[in-house]
């Protein structure tokens, strides 16, 4: 009997599948097709200031105060590394580690949204 053995390795935004000495990348955050929550969450006007203050409360400790990466990546012109629903989907899946999973309201996440698009 044949076995395919494969690992995967999971860095941020990209998982890697390595099976048989060859490797595929695969987006783990493409669009694809928008959730109820993301649709809701696109269709929020986000408040800068009150996303700055969540931002400041969940996320400084990792990302900065001023958003410029400690443990996190660097945040600033993040708008132009990501669409706003592969922001949305790394905010909310927690599936790159250490980043843990946020469970935002979808004002909330509006809020976040607006300020990281707004650094």
């Amino acid at each position: 009997m044949f076995k395919i053995s494969a690992k995967v390795l999971i860095v941020p935004g990209i998982l890697l599948l390595i099976a048989g000495g060859t490797s595929f990348a695969l987006s783990n955050f493409s669009d694809g097709a928008k959730t109820d929550y993301e649709n809701a969450v696109l269709a929020t006007a986000g408040d800068v200031h009150a996303g700055r203050v969540l931002f400041n409360a969940n996320c400084s400790a990792c990302h900065g105060t001023e958003a410029n990466g400690w443990i996190g990546p660097n945040l600033h012109s993040v708008k132009a590394r990501k669409s706003d629903v592969a922001i949305i989907r790394q905010i909310d899946s927690g599936l790159t580690p250490p980043m843990p999973k946020f469970e935002l309201n979808e004002r909330q996440m509006a809020d976040i949204l607006s300020y990281l698009k707004s650094i």
